[in-house]
């Protein structure tokens, strides 16, 4: 047991202290290799590439609570005292699918807490609709791709609920 130790230690004795030296002569004597500098501006070009898509994705969400905006402007437009037609359900849906993306994408998730007051009529439903809408537009523009917001995500549940209860005035 121990001659094949010994045996062992005395030849690979050499090959440890050949890679050694060779991996000193390394170190020390090399510039770095034209691909080590190119790795930086590789990370420099990626690191820019993330943040525009950052900027982008910032942007859409800030765009889409435009359309909310503008879709709850339509949607007031078409009521018709205490209902609405049933066409209305398009605009809805589009209303809940953006909310629901901007919520997801500004860090919340679904809180099924009843509003509080909740509206009496279509009418007070459809005005606080575009209240909650205009906080949500001016909340997302203030804010950077870097905030997580919870106004943003409150109005975004506001607004999700509210379609949920405008949905009941559908002919």
């Amino acid at each position: 047991m121990q001659f094949r130790t010994l045996l062992l230690l005395v030849l690979s004795a050499p090959l440890v202290l050949a890679a050694g030296s060779a991996v000193r002569a390394q170190s020390v004597g090399t510039p770095p290799s034209p691909v080590e500098d190119q790795g930086g501006a590789f990370r420099d070009t990626l690191k820019r590439m993330e943040i525009k898509r950052e900027e982008d994705e910032h942007r859409k969400l800030v765009d889409r609570a435009a359309q909310i905006k503008q879709a709850v402007g339509a949607l007031a437009d078409e009521a018709a005292g205490s209902r609405l037609a049933r066409a209305a359900e398009k605009k809805l849906k589009e209303i809940e699918k953006s909310a629901r993306q901007i919520r997801s994408e500004s860090g919340g998730s679904s809180d099924d807490k009843p509003l509080d007051p909740a509206p009496a009529s279509l009418t007070d439903a459809l005005k606080r609709l575009g209240e909650a809408s205009e906080r949500l537009t001016e909340s997302m523009e203030r804010t950077s791709r870097h905030v997580v917001s919870a106004s943003v995500v409150s109005g975004a549940t506001e607004i999700i609920q509210l379609v949920k209860l405008i949905r009941n005035y559908l002919n």
